[in-house]
């Protein structure tokens, strides 16, 4: 009876002796959202950061947990004809799915590193993209 009783007020301390934050920050996931800084459930994400010509906006996120995130925005696409300087942007809505976290050093948080759009093209079908997503530098 005593061993049942100890064995139960440990069951109930331990998970209030134990320090939640660091655990806490460890299992957050974020993403890269402008290239400089990241994070969670952003509402943007510039998925190019050289040329600024593939982003969402206006983000939903109907999931985010610590390894997949998923939701709907628009997207902005540059179709850089004839070049990307004089190219026309086109706006489309779709989904965005976020995995691959990795953790990024010079921040010591993790980051989702890999997206993949699903671009809802009614009259042109679906179309499929993949980006990667870097730790801001």
């Amino acid at each position: 009876m005593r061993r049942a009783a100890l064995l139960a007020a440990i069951v109930v301390a331990a998970p209030s002796a134990m320090p939640l934050g660091h655990a806490t920050a460890q299992t957050r996931t974020y993403v890269t959202n402008d290239c400089l800084r990241v994070k969670i459930m952003p509402s943007y994400i510039m998925f190019t950061c050289a040329d600024g010509g593939f982003y969402m906006t206006q983000g939903d996120w109907t999931t985010w947990d610590r390894y997949r995130a998923v939701g709907s925005a628009v997207f902005h696409i540059n179709d850089c004809n004839p070049s990307c300087a004089g190219g026309t942007f086109h706006t489309i809505r779709g989904q965005v799915i976020l995995h691959r976290r990795t953790r990024c050093p010079d921040l010591d948080r993790r980051v989702f590193t890999r997206a993949t759009i699903t671009l809802d093209g009614r009259l042109s079908g679906r179309h499929r993209y993949r980006a990667q997503l870097p730790c801001p530098a």
